[in-house]
């Protein structure tokens, strides 16, 4: 577990996301944890921090090849840790891929469609810088998708990296 001086640190230099939370597609505790464990085999480690600083639901060090998730910011409650981690895991699927998993014209048509039936859903880029927009963006619009989904571009993304 982190600490202190540690964990701040650490959550400087990790791309941190604030993430907007609506009713979405249920997760359950057993698909989190056999996708955390796909994660797994594709090289990244997940924690669980229960210090984050208040206001930040996870975060993706690409460095460290390593997906928080803090615990003292989650409710218990699967849906929405579901789709946390389906935030964060865009972020991991944007490292495999080397870059943004989809061209900046299909991303504005995506957002568009998406905020005609959730306006708020990009609300909270502006908290983020320009060149962060589009990575933030991506990673909204996989949280919203069922989980088969997000699994199935887990797989096209970073499908190469997994380990048998």
């Amino acid at each position: 577990m982190f600490r202190g001086r540690a964990f701040l640190a650490l959550l400087a230099s990790m791309s941190a996301g604030v993430v907007s939370i609506a009713p979405g597609h249920a997760g359950s505790w057993d698909r989190i944890g056999s996708y955390i464990r796909l994660l797994r085999r594709a090289g990244v480690e997940s924690l669980v921090a229960r210090d984050c600083p208040e206001g930040l639901l996870g975060a993706f060090h690409e460095g460290r090849r390593m997906l928080l998730m803090c615990g003292n910011n989650l409710p218990d409650d699967p849906a929405y840790v579901w789709t946390v981690l389906a935030h964060e895991s865009a972020h991991v699927m944007q490292f495999c891929r080397g870059g943004p998993l989809m061209p900046a014209q299909l991303l504005n048509q995506a957002m568009d469609q998406a905020r005609s039936s959730r306006p708020e859903m990009f609300k909270e880029l502006q908290l983020y810088h320009a060149s962060q927009h589009q990575v933030e963006a991506e990673a909204r619009l996989v949280q919203s998708l069922p989980p088969h989904e997000v699994e199935a571009l887990f797989y096209r993304h970073c499908g190469s990296h997994l380990e048998p």
